[in-house]
């Protein structure tokens, strides 16, 4: 038995490349798959930095905190960062509360939210998101988003060195937003 657990561990340390070397698959705009505890979700990817949605918005924070996003970088959940679902990685989003003054921009780094419960989640923000706009304490609440296209495309051609790195530099998205 132990002979195979070490051959296993052999042939798979051989073959692991650097993590910024490895072009991630949900970087192109290919459909894929995600499995979790809630079901199956199948996700295509926009090609395109259109997009202006109404809907629920959730956060997501420690259990996820430290992990690696699907553009790359480490979460941090207290950056200003958010999941979704289809936009092209990465992509400057603004979020805000109808009827009320609360908005953020965020960068969204990651693909989410994944549940099937019937409401209608079209966003996961980092807690420090979810605190600015005062929705922490309830988890959830209803948001415009519009994705800002000139931003979102000046980020891209930037990123590989954010990507290297594996962290956002502290306000980084100011950097795009004026």
């Amino acid at each position: 038995m132990h002979y195979i657990v070490f051959f296993a561990l052999f042939l798979f340390g051989c073959s692991v490349k650097e993590w910024n070397e490895v072009p991630h698959p949900r970087e192109f705009a290919k459909p894929y798959k995600i499995k979790n505890t809630q079901g199956s979700f199948k996700i295509t990817p926009q090609k395109h930095y259109s997009l202006k949605e109404k809907g629920i918005a959730s956060f997501y924070g420690d259990k996820f905190h430290g992990r690696k996003t699907a553009s790359g970088v480490c979460f941090n959940q207290w950056d200003m960062t958010c999941a979704h679902p289809r936009l092209p990685l990465p992509s400057i989003v603004k979020v805000s509360i109808p009827g009320t003054k609360k908005e953020v921009v965020l960068i969204a780094t990651d693909r989410g939210p994944f549940v099937k419960k019937g409401d209608r989640r079209i966003i996961d923000l980092s807690r420090g998101a979810a605190r600015i706009l005062g929705i922490e304490k309830q988890g959830v609440a209803n948001v415009e988003i519009k994705c800002l296209e000139k931003e979102s495309a000046e980020l891209k051609s930037k990123w590989p060195s954010y990507r290297k790195k594996g962290t956002l530099p502290f306000g980084l998205v100011n950097r795009f937003v004026r």
